[in-house]
């Protein structure tokens, strides 16, 4: 399982913005069950935003619980040793690409969002947003956790995107394709 002190870390080389603070109140009320969703209604979850810059496109899945299409993310696993591992074992879960070779060093964003009554206990995730790479060439699969999963143009979103997703997404994908081309 990831340890406290590496997740600070991670969430420290992530762009800072007005949820920081959020984190770092989190790490230091919760400790390592900030981690765990078992310790609680407020925990830590890793996500990834897939893209293929070329294309202007980004892989989104229709998630199950929210009904809503989104990044690919989730809970932290007892396997998972770092933030990144856990978004790239969510992203490459979820969206059916293995493996994704390409995937940013630090978070590309950090977000601390409510959740419905459809996620049960869970009620706030404190989600660190990493990015990948992939192609428009490539075909996704649909997991358990998603009604479907689809590329889609930035200038074509679809209507039904996580809350605002519609407005944060056009600077995530800046973010994450300045962050994996500056690894070239």
């Amino acid at each position: 399982m990831i340890d406290l002190d590496t997740a600070r870390r991670e969430v420290e080389r992530g762009p800072q913005n007005t949820f920081s603070a959020s984190f770092a109140e989190l790490f230091d009320r919760q400790g390592a069950d900030s981690l765990r969703r078992s310790s609680g209604e407020h925990h830590v979850t890793a996500s990834c935003l897939v893209i293929d810059p070329a294309a202007e496109a980004v892989l989104l899945n229709h998630h199950r619980k929210a009904g809503l299409w989104g990044q690919f993310g989730g809970h932290l696993e007892p396997a998972d040793t770092s933030l990144r591992d856990a978004a790239r074992r969510e992203a490459e879960e979820e969206s059916g690409l293995r493996p994704l070779a390409r995937i940013t060093a630090a978070p590309i964003d950090l977000h601390v969002h409510d959740l419905s009554a459809a996620f049960g206990t869970c009620t706030r995730h404190f989600d660190v947003i990493f990015a990948a790479q992939a192609s428009t060439d490539d075909s996704p699969h649909v997991s358990d956790e998603s009604f479907d999963v689809a590329w889609f143009r930035l200038d074509r979103l679809p209507d039904d995107l996580m809350p605002d997703l519609p407005d944060r997404l056009p600077g995530l994908f800046r973010s994450a394709a300045a962050a994996l081309s500056s690894r070239d």
